[in-house]
């Protein structure tokens, strides 16, 4: 069973995301109040240590955005910077940011539910829930563990395709055209680890197909609100532009502008803050979003990414100090996140910024800092 608890007093900016129809043209504001929970606070030495680090990458340039960090029944949070750069609108941790290629773990998440209840089996062929794809030889497996040799759409080749005039954005259903339509080229071998986006798209469609509901409101029903990720959501920027979003990405602080690639989920365009993602974490210790095994068999590492990394099926996998964390991080048009979760011991951190100026944060530092 979950167990709900409610996070802290805010000012929520938010979209209703379960109302596919939803034509607002601008986000409202809503002011939510729920009880703090009983967590506890880091110890004086730690919090310093936390907070400098944060202050030190705001100062060189590496970092903008809010953070969490979570130990032992122990949490800190907190924000630095910019949301919206050109009014100087400071960055609050209740915010919500794109969280780019963490998307993917609700992805895999959704899939995994629906193999738990005997909806589809991930070692089932594509080609019975998208029989319109020419690939006719590819598990649902391979595409959760990026083995599936498909190419990704973000540098396919569109010769040959044209978006349908009243689409604003492509959808998931045109990544199968567009795949379709690349040469042998374009494809690597099967059975070895490549990232591809193409991937989660597919995984995204897959769910709509079996559940029959789209994969916004699929999230919303089987995973949102049972890990009480009241705000969480999947964009849709038909309905509500990019620009009225309230953080907004940046790169040296020009923001990134609405692109054709926006239109397409699963792979990214899930909006999260610190709080909820520490929900979910919550909600994958207990046994009611997922069973042990289901939750097992997702963390469990199906292809070499590096020589210290392993790619399971929606998660990357590393051992660190002997100690197991399941992760992902994630890119996309100004946003830079990271979601790392220790299965060992009760850990996480959830950091999500919105300028990709300068390096990458190191995540062993972050590690580091939780012992």
């Amino acid at each position: 069973m979950v167990i709900k608890k409610g996070f802290f007093s805010w000012v929520l900016f938010i979209c209703f995301w379960g109302n596919s129809d939803l034509s607002a043209q601008q986000i409202p504001a809503l002011t939510v109040t729920d009880p703090i929970p009983a967590y506890q606070s880091f110890s004086d030495s730690t919090a310093r240590k936390i907070n400098a680090f944060f202050d030190y990458h705001q100062r060189v340039g590496d970092f903008n955005g809010s953070f969490l960090m979570f130990c032992n029944d122990s949490v800190i949070y907190g924000g630095r910077g910019y949301a919206i750069y050109s009014n100087r609108d400071t960055v609050e941790p209740s915010k919500l940011f794109q969280l780019a290629s963490v998307s993917k773990v609700f992805t895999a998440i959704a899939i995994m539910i629906l193999h738990q209840d005997g909806y589809l089996n991930i070692d089932d062929s594509v080609h019975w829930y998208l029989p319109e794809l020419n690939n006719t030889d590819i598990s649902i497996r391979e595409l959760l563990s990026h083995t599936s040799g498909l190419p990704d759409y973000f540098y396919a080749n569109y010769n040959g395709w044209k978006m349908p005039e009243e689409q604003g954005h492509m959808r998931n259903e045109d990544v199968i055209d567009v795949i379709n339509n690349q040469s042998l080229k374009k494809y690597t071998r099967k059975g070895f680890y490549h990232y591809s986006n193409t991937n989660y798209v597919f995984l995204s469609l897959i769910v709509e197909r079996v559940s029959k509901l789209s994969f916004r409101e699929y999230m919303r029903q089987n995973i949102a609100r049972y890990a009480d990720m009241k705000y969480s959501h999947v964009c849709n920027f038909d309905s509500i532009p990019l620009i009225n979003y309230p953080v907004q990405g940046y790169n040296s602080w020009n923001v990134f502008d609405d692109v054709l690639f926006n239109g397409t989920t699963g792979d990214k365009g899930v909006y999260s803050n610190v709080f909820e993602m520490l929900n979910l974490d919550r909600a994958l210790r207990g046994n009611y979003l997922l069973h042990e095994g289901t939750k097992e068999e997702m963390w469990t590492p199906q292809t070499l990414t590096n020589p210290n990394a392993y790619y399971a099926l929606g998660w990357r996998v590393k051992w660190i100090d002997g100690k197991k964390w399941v992760f992902h991080n994630g890119w996309w048009k100004g946003f830079r996140t990271y979601f790392w979760r220790c299965l060992d011991e009760d850990k996480c951190f959830v950091v999500l910024t919105n300028n990709v100026e300068g390096r990458f944060l190191s995540t062993i530092e972050l590690v580091s800092l939780l012992n």
